[in-house]
């Protein structure tokens, strides 16, 4: 009517809301848990070149609209698999090394034998780390050689807390650790390629065999 002033638009903050207790970020977290679950399970079985949008979408029972709101592409929840399963392999190394005697090679094998045990227990987490993220790209690429080199870090800072190296050693420390990061990496690929036909403990005599050696040549004479 004219002569009226035009309603004001309300400039209140939208109210999220709220289906089943659950806000709207609660709910794409839950969604995105959902997926990373999925893809860990898509990627373990199919590879992650044999894995689909659509393959991990059915997994996680959600629409692809839903994998788009959390990740831009099948490499993007690569990486976050990836990220995710090796925070859990840290973690659970860690807390192994710590609850072990405060003495070099107990706490060697504690950490090999909760490097292996999640392995076997989360076979599809071991291909992701092993297999599937190789070769894949740049970015991928960079995130291999991170987990590498902060696991070879770890190493090291475990060797200078106990202070058990050689300030004598001629080599190159660093790329010492590097390397039995390697061994162990690979000698966990053939026992999951293998089916983990071997017993837990066989592997873990094996990689002992390795870090006790180099532990060794790298003490004090």
């Amino acid at each position: 009517m004219s002569g009226q002033n035009p309603p004001v638009p309300d400039e209140s903050p939208p109210v999220l809301r709220r289906y089943g207790g659950r806000g709207g970020e609660e709910r794409r977290a839950e969604r995105r848990e959902r997926l990373l679950e999925a893809g860990l399970a898509v990627f373990g079985q199919a590879g992650y070149h044999g894995a689909t949008v659509r393959q991990i979408c059915a997994g996680a029972a959600l629409t692809e609209r839903y994998f788009y709101e959390s990740f831009a592409n099948r490499e993007d929840l690569l990486c976050a698999v990836y990220e995710r399963h090796m925070a859990v392999q840290q973690e659970r190394i860690a807390r192994a090394v710590l609850a072990a005697p405060r003495e070099p090679l107990a706490m060697i094998e504690a950490g090999l034998r909760a490097f292996l045990e999640l392995a076997r227990e989360s076979p599809a987490g071991a291909r992701v780390q092993f297999v599937e993220v190789l070769g894949i790209s740049p970015r991928v690429d960079r995130l291999y050689r991170n987990a590498i080199e902060n696991f070879a870090q770890l190493l090291r800072g475990w060797n200078t807390e106990l202070q058990q190296e050689d300030a004598a050693y001629p080599g190159d420390a660093d790329t010492l650790a590097v390397g039995l990061v390697g061994a162990a990496v690979g000698i966990a690929s053939r026992w999951l390629l293998s089916g983990f036909a071997q017993p837990l403990e066989v592997m873990l005599h094996t990689m002992l065999t390795i870090f006790r050696g180099v532990w060794q040549q790298t003490q004090p004479r």
